[in-house]
């Protein structure tokens, strides 16, 4: 049995972008014994039935904006609309990472994973693909759910 990993999915622009895609590797994830934490910057519970809609499996979310809030670091307005200092919201996803013990994170924003230390694999929406930002390897995410878990798991144990 290989190592148990714990992967972190970010939620727009990831599993939003290829949900069936994301359905099906989370569900094989967990079966292998896998963790899945899906990170965003939106209120969990709206991520939760977003995840629970499509029949995405995962083992906890962790929402930026939950978390801010709840240190009340965030300010809201009448709008609707909420603000965090920059310099907090663009390193919380790799400091949850780190302190949590996350082994590999996948988003689709470069400027967030400046900050990780944490293996961090940047998503390009233009033909599926996701690169480790610190090591030259790409996972193809048009390949089957089980070849790309494969090749995770693989790609981690060089680490």
């Amino acid at each position: 049995m290989s190592k148990r990993l714990k992967i972190g999915i970010d939620y727009h622009g990831v599993i939003t972008q290829n949900p069936a895609f994301f359905r099906d590797l989370t569900a094989l994830a967990l079966k292998q014994n896998h963790q899945i934490v899906v990170l965003s910057g939106a209120k969990a519970q709206d991520v939760e039935a977003y995840l629970l809609k499509n029949n995405i499996s995962y083992s906890a979310v962790f929402s930026l904006l939950d978390y801010f809030q709840a240190r009340e670091l965030a300010t809201f307005y009448e709008d609707g609309s909420f603000f965090v200092p920059s310099v907090l919201w663009d390193r919380a996803k790799a400091d949850y990472c780190l302190k949590n013990g996350v082994d590999l994170h996948i988003d689709d924003s470069m400027l967030y994973g400046t900050y990780f230390q944490t293996p961090f694999c940047f998503y390009s929406k233009k033909g599926e693909r996701c690169t480790f930002i610190k090591k030259n390897v790409v996972l193809d995410f048009q390949k089957s759910a089980k070849e790309v878990l494969s090749d995770i798991v693989s790609t981690l144990s060089q680490f």
